[in-house]
This record gives C-alpha cells, sequence and structure tokens, in this order.
C-alpha cells in the first residue's frame, strides 16, 4: 500500500479548475446547514430506495486533539499536502479567509469534524473510475456536473450533479474523507469496500507546475505515476479504523452494514440548525417511517429529531397527514382536497388551514409547503400576503407530475420552473404547461382560500354604501375607486380587519409587520386609532366615545376615546393590537388607525 495525493494540473486544452465546483451550486435562499441537511437527506434516502429496512442517517460530531491529532495529519499527509502551499493561497486576496482556515487546521489544537453516515442504504458501489449510472462511488467523489441521475428515477432527489458541493463547503478547508461499504460485484471487481479523500483547492502555482485545485488521497495505482486509486477492502478498512482510533470513536463498519460515510474535516456547521433543518423539510419522511435520524455530540449523547414537539411546524405536520389521506374537508378555516385534473393527469392534493399563533408568528406565515414523493419539502413557498387573514398550507404532488416536476427543478431543489432549459430539453410544450399548471392552481387556491378567511361584517345599510366601498377599497389597496399615490415608500405593512361583529361588541384585529422597506435601525411608530360611523356618503368622526386597545396578549393599553401610541420598530418585529368598540348596537363603526413613523425620514397614515 502506498498511499498518495494526485493534483490535477492544468494543461493541454480546455484546463479543469476548482472555480466552478465552488461556485456552480446556488444554495439560493437555504443557510449552510439547511443544505448539507437537504442533501444528506437526499442521498441517503435515494441510496435506501431499494433496500429493505428504513433508511437510517446519523450525524455525529468528532474531535482530536494534541498527539492523536498530529498522527491524522501523517497518516493522511496533509501537512505534506497543505503546508507547502500555505503561503501560495495567502498570496491571492480571495483565498485568505481559506488560507486562514488551513493555518488554523495545522497549527491548532484539535480537529472538529463531522460525520454523517447512513445505514439501510446501498453504499457507494459500481467501477470506481467510470461514470455510468450504476457507479456510485465515482459519481459521488470522482465527478462533477453529471447532471442524469445515478438510477433514473423520477421520484429520486437530486439530478443535477452539484449537491456534492456541499460538503466541500461545509469544510473550512474544503476536504472530505469518503469510507463506503457496498455489495462485491463484478463492476467492483469483487471489493465490497472503498475509501478516498478528496480535496477542493483554489488554483495555483508551486514550484514549476499550475494547479486546478482537486485533489484526492488514495493508493498509489499501479506503477503509474502520481495516480491515486481509492483504498479498497482491508487496505480501505484500516485506514477507516486509524480515523476510528484518531476521534476514539467506534466507527466501525462490518462488511453486512452496506452505506457510506462522509467524514468532514474542520465542519462549520450548526449542530442545533442542523437538526432544526432536519425537522423542517424530512418531516414527511420521519412520520411516514421512511427515514431515522440521529444527532451524536462530541461527548457521545444521542438525540432525534422532534417533529411533534415543534409548535412552529405541527400544523404542516398535521396538514400533511390530511394531505396525502383521501379527506375531503370543506370548513370554513380548513380545505382539503384533490386539484381537478390536466389534460386526463392527476396535479396532487392540498391542505390549507388558518395559520395557528406558532405558525402566523414563524417565517413560513402565508406559506405553503411543497412536496413530489420524495420525502422532502421541496420549499416553504410564500404565497398568501398580509392584507389577508394568515395561512398555512401543504401540497403533495400526484405521481403523474413527478418527472415533469423533477425536470423543472433547479440545483437547489427549491423550486418548480416552467421555463426550466432541463424541462424543455426533457419533454415537450406539454411539460411547461404542466408545471406551469401546478404552480397556478397551487397559488390561486390558497390566495383564494385566504381571502375567503375575512370576516363578514354586519351593517344596517345597503351593500352599495359607503361602509362596503370603504371595506373594499381597504383590501384592495385603494381608497374608494382611486389608488392612492404616496412620495415614499411606507416602512411597514399593516393590516386592519373587523374580527366579530354583533349588537354587544365589534372587535377589529390590528397587525404590524416589517416589509422590503423596514429599516435595520430601530425608529419610533406612533399610532393614532379612531372610529367613526359610516354612512352610504360618508364617515362621521366620533370624537368622544371611549373604545378599548389590548395587545396581543389581551392586556389593556388604552381605554379612551383619543388614545395615541408609540412603539420603538425595526426590521424583524411585529406588532399585535385588538380595538374593542363596546355596544355598537346597530351601528356601523369603522376602526381607523392612523400611522406615522418618524425618524426625519418617513410619515405614513
Amino acid at each position: 500500500m502506498n498511499p498518495i495525493w494526485e493534483l490535477n494540473k492544468m494543461d493541454g486544452k480546455n484546463p479543469t479548475h476548482t472555480g466552478g465546483f465552488l461556485t456552480g451550486y446556488d444554495q439560493r435562499e437555504f443557510s449552510p446547514e439547511e443544505v448539507a441537511a437537504r442533501e444528506s437527506g437526499q442521498n441517503a434516502m435515494d441510496a435506501g430506495r431499494n433496500v429493505s429496512g428504513i433508511t437510517q442517517l446519523v450525524f455525529q460530531k468528532l474531535v482530536a486533539t494534541g498527539d492523536q491529532k498530529d498522527v491524522f495529519l501523517e497518516d493522511f499527509k496533509l501537512r505534506e499536502l497543505l503546508a507547502p502551499r500555505l503561503a501560495v493561497f495567502e498570496k491571492e486576496e480571495r483565498n485568505r479567509v481559506f488560507a486562514a482556515s488551513v493555518k488554523k487546521f495545522l497549527e491548532g489544537d484539535e480537529i472538529q469534524a463531522l460525520l454523517i453516515r447512513d445505514y439501510n442504504t446501498c453504499g457507494l458501489g459500481g467501477a470506481w473510475d467510470r461514470y455510468e449510472r450504476g457507479d456510485h462511488f465515482a459519481r459521488l467523489v470522482c465527478a462533477l456536473n453529471l447532471d442524469d441521475k445515478a438510477d433514473g428515477d423520477s421520484s429520486s432527489g437530486g439530478s443535477f450533479g452539484l449537491g456534492k458541493t456541499t460538503y466541500a463547503k461545509s469544510s473550512s478547508i474544503n476536504t472530505v474523507i469518503y469510507h463506503s461499504v457496498f455489495e462485491a460485484t463484478e463492476d467492483t471487481k469483487g471489493e465490497n469496500r472503498r475509501l478516498m479523500a478528496a480535496g477542493v483547492y483554489p488554483k495555483h502555482n508551486l514550484e514549476k507546475d499550475s494547479f486546478g485545485g482537486f485533489a484526492y488521497f488514495g493508493e498509489q495505482l499501479g506503477t503509474e505515476d502520481g495516480v491515486a486509486a481509492p483504498f479498497h477492502s482491508q487496505n480501505a478498512e484500516t485506514y477507516w479504523n486509524k480515523v476510528s482510533d484518531v476521534f476514539s470513536a467506534d466507527l466501525t463498519r462490518k462488511p453486512s452494514e452496506t452505506g457510506t460515510d462522509i467524514l468532514i474535516l474542520m465542519n462549520n456547521l450548526d449542530f442545533t440548525k442542523l437538526k432544526k433543518a432536519i425537522e423542517d423539510y424530512y418531516f414527511p419522511a420521519l412520520i411516514s417511517k421512511q427515514l431515522a435520524v440521529r444527532f451524536i455530540d462530541e461527548n457521545g449523547n444521542h438525540d432525534a429529531p422532534q417533529v411533534y414537539n415543534r409548535t412552529d411546524l405541527d400544523q404542516f405536520v398535521r396538514l400533511y397527514k390530511k394531505a396525502v389521506s383521501n379527506e375531503v374537508i370543506k370548513e370554513e378555516t380548513l380545505r382539503v382536497d384533490n386539484f381537478n385534473k390536466s389534460d386526463g393527469l392527476e396535479i396532487g392534493r392540498f391542505a390549507y388551514e388558518a395559520a395557528e399563533p406558532d405558525e402566523e408568528k414563524s417565517p413560513r406565515n402565508n406559506c405553503v409547503a411543497i412536496m413530489r414523493g420524495t420525502g422532502m419539502v421541496i420549499n416553504y413557498v410564500k404565497i398568501g400576503g398580509d392584507q389577508y387573514e394568515s395561512a398555512v398550507g401543504v401540497f403533495v404532488a400526484a405521481k403523474d407530475m413527478h418527472p415533469y416536476l423533477q425536470a423543472s427543478e433547479n440545483a437547489a431543489h427549491s423550486e418548480w420552473g416552467e421555463h426550466s432549459s432541463r424541462l424543455a430539453q426533457k419533454f415537450d410544450e406539454k411539460g411547461r404547461i404542466f408545471v406551469r399548471r401546478v404552480n397556478s392552481v397551487v397559488k390561486s387556491r390558497f390566495i383564494e382560500f385566504q381571502k375567503g378567511l375575512q370576516p363578514d361584517v354586519s351593517h344596517t345599510r345597503s351593500e352599495s354604501g359607503l361602509l362596503a366601498r370603504l371595506l373594499t377599497g381597504a383590501l384592495s389597496g385603494t381608497k374608494g375607486d382611486k389608488p392612492v399615490i404616496k412620495p415614499f415608500h411606507n416602512p411597514v405593512a399593516l393590516s386592519l380587519q373587523q374580527k366579530k361583529r354583533d349588537e354587544k361588541i365589534s372587535i377589529w384585529n390590528v397587525r404590524i409587520r416589517e416589509n422590503e422597506f423596514t429599516p435595520n435601525e430601530p425608529f419610533t411608530l406612533k399610532f393614532f386609532p379612531s372610529i367613526s360611523l359610516a354612512g352610504d356618503s360618508k364617515l362621521i368622526a366620533i370624537k368622544h366615545m371611549d373604545f378599548t386597545i389590548k395587545d396581543q396578549n389581551g392586556k389593556i393599553i388604552k381605554e379612551e376615546s383619543n388614545p395615541e401610541l408609540s412603539y420603538p420598530f425595526q426590521s424583524g418585529m411585529g406588532l399585535d393590537f385588538q380595538v374593542e368598540i363596546p355596544n355598537p348596537g346597530r351601528n356601523n363603526y369603522v376602526v381607523q388607525w392612523k400611522c406615522v413613523a418618524e425618524d426625519g425620514e418617513f410619515n405614513v397614515d
């Protein structure tokens, strides 16, 4: 066994380097923890699709210190590889953060690592030096941009071959060790275990050579100078046992335990956020027993996803269960049904409901969780608006739509785009029509449902009277028949809605939320609530009638006829109030809520 690092050189035509690798995967709005959770879960689910038993995924934090760290650097020849290049990396301004991480890795007291393990999966079999669909090891470790999914399954998660970048990006030194056990076949030449380390470093010049940045650690391939092959069978197990010893953890994997271990060196992920991300995006697979996940910290403490304990997630979980059932529910605050077929094909099922308090206060208020049968939430798509009552929903695509939706997804698998070039390449115009139909019906039915949540307003005048026109104008963003044109942008979004009306009490809810123009720095919001009596042609201000203003907890803030309120506000905040008018009888009282933002720049009313 002759362990070596192989580095690609930039020579000849169309030289290959790591620039595209490190920038090619657009993670969109997802955090690094969300990207790692989504990619790890997706890979494990795909690898376990044709293997009996529940797919298992384990995230384990590891730490090696002192002499053990030095042994690790020696075993994997990392000091020999990186130390001569450190000065080269430091010269380039764009590489200085990376260079600082490499220096810390080489000179610091410890190595931190995240180990991602899957079980009841097929492992990385196939040929290691070929790139057919069944060559899982080569496609994950040694290739980039193979955009045909390994097994060609439209119900699988990935398809771009770019998701693997998350492992390199999750390492502050862009270095990952891959270890896998799989079934011995003719393609694997009778071997059933492999190990290889991979580095994705900046392209650089060293001595007289120009390197593209890709690096692979394995055993020398025959007599070929500088060419590394994965460690196989006993040699792979020997090296994996070295990893176990260095980190003082039992990481052994029996020959019968097919699956993959991915060791991310110097990981920069937050364990708590990683756990939350698994709950957010894999609750369908978790509650349907398609996936089991464990978290093990550096002290050996075990934890598991707590989907049902997440008060900001439980409504999505409940709606998902309703969406995958055969229920049809048509209630005022809950709708569960099938969408109508399109060209004879099933679209899918939806479950929409008025938002509960925890979901309403979360960033996923007015969102629909969209899915296509992979066990993962593709995304929480913001659909509804703050001008209506808050709602949330779930959409589960029918199998008829899976091929079209998968082909329409971007590299981050976060949206279904009808103008996707991949969709156009794979399907005719009908594919674009199906994807557009899915997006359109999910959105239109949600907005229709949300509008239906608005409370009925009782009044003694006719529907063509002033009150009806005022309410219509308020909901549409206009006053009367003409739009209000302002020379400034409102720094907040304000919603005023009547919740209850009878002869004993009239209750209005006021919601103030941030919008795209809300400053990050605190500013003062002043409120001047008032009530008026609506007639057919005008509003008559009521100046000497006490009414009550309460906060979101029901505590009385003001109880007078001309109250004034003042609150600090900034991006990320929200304010909720309730206005109560006692004994309105059959009079049509309308609440008005003047809002003034004072920081020398805004004035809103």
